[in-house]
């Protein structure tokens, strides 16, 4: 998709959209030939992406009521997603929504796009937790630089933890992550705080039974094997993490020791090449036994999970 040359004819041809209803049908044509003037390899099928995004429906809904009408405003912010898309924006921040588990995020450059890869973080602590706990709550989680707030959420609505913290450094990942606690409202099983700080530094006065985190962990040499969707939009601070991309991970496997209850659990999301350089960081510190490292559904080594003595 080519990128900026298009964006003073792409605004032309998006603005009739915006000052009056239109048809599921004539909205899909009009973002078709936006995108499609930008290079779009399949523009129709973009199209209602986008729509189905926007409207939360399947694309079959589209299919099925295609004559439905939509108000100017669906129309107008369907018309900036598509230009959104033709200057290269990653899509999930094109239409400002991301699914996530059971939640639709509200996510922007302010975050990083939530992969699939954390859910299965949160899947296999769901399923740890329901297995030793029998309890009438599973005590305190605390999700360390939160972001969108995706792992705090879907530990709230799908848990039975008693209290979930979240931390940011970044007071704009706090931002758009209570704007999500208050849309995911109706779902929620529990209170979610939210502390500005770097890493454990929030939560010293705090003793959890879980202590998750999706940290940073590219390496500021490595930026340029970074997709360009990735590099030239994700918050940096959601990326890199010093020389080795370890920093934070490392930062956050010492404050466990402090942080942690007997018997909590420490659940980290890791870059592949290195979980097992992050599963020996974890052994040398002695407050931590049952290391191991967790596969993601490709078969990448991607989570290390330990407890505390």
């Amino acid at each position: 998709m080519r990128k900026i040359g298009w964006a003073t004819k792409l605004a032309e041809k998006a603005r009739f959209a915006d000052t009056r209803d239109v048809t599921v049908s004539d909205l899909c044509d009009e973002l078709a030939s936006l995108l499609g003037a930008a290079g779009s390899a399949d523009s129709r099928k973009t199209a209602k992406e986008i729509l189905a995004a926007l409207l939360d429906v399947p694309a079959s809904w589209l299919i099925l009521n295609k004559y439905a009408r939509l108000d100017a405003d669906l129309a107008r912010r369907a018309h900036i997603a598509g230009r959104r898309l033709c200057a290269g924006a990653p899509f999930a921040y094109a239409v400002g929504r991301a699914a996530f588990r059971n939640l639709n995020l509200h996510v922007d450059s302010r975050v990083l796009i939530p992969r699939p890869e954390t859910e299965v973080l949160v899947g296999e602590i769901l399923v740890r937790f329901r297995r030793m706990r029998t309890d009438v709550d599973w005590g305190v989680a605390v999700d360390i630089g939160t972001g969108s707030g995706a792992i705090a959420l879907s530990l709230a609505t799908e848990g039975r933890f008693a209290r979930v913290i979240a931390t940011d450094s970044s007071l704009d990942a706090l931002d758009v992550a209570k704007r999500n606690a208050t849309l995911a409202t109706p779902g929620r099983r529990c209170p979610v705080e939210f502390r500005a700080g770097s890493l454990t530094g929030p939560v010293r006065d705090v003793k959890a039974r879980l202590l998750v985190s999706n940290p940073p962990y590219v390496a500021f040499g490595e930026s340029a094997a970074l997709p360009a969707s990735v590099r030239n939009w994700e918050p940096p601070t959601a990326l890199f993490s010093g020389s080795s991309g370890l920093d934070a991970t490392a930062a956050i496997v010492q404050g466990g020791v402090a942080l942690l209850e007997s018997g909590g659990v420490l659940a980290l999301e890791v870059d592949e090449r290195r979980a097992s350089l992050v599963a020996d960081m974890v052994m040398r510190e002695s407050a931590y036994v049952d290391i191991g490292v967790v596969l993601d559904l490709t078969g990448r080594e991607r989570f290390v999970f330990a407890s505390r003595v």
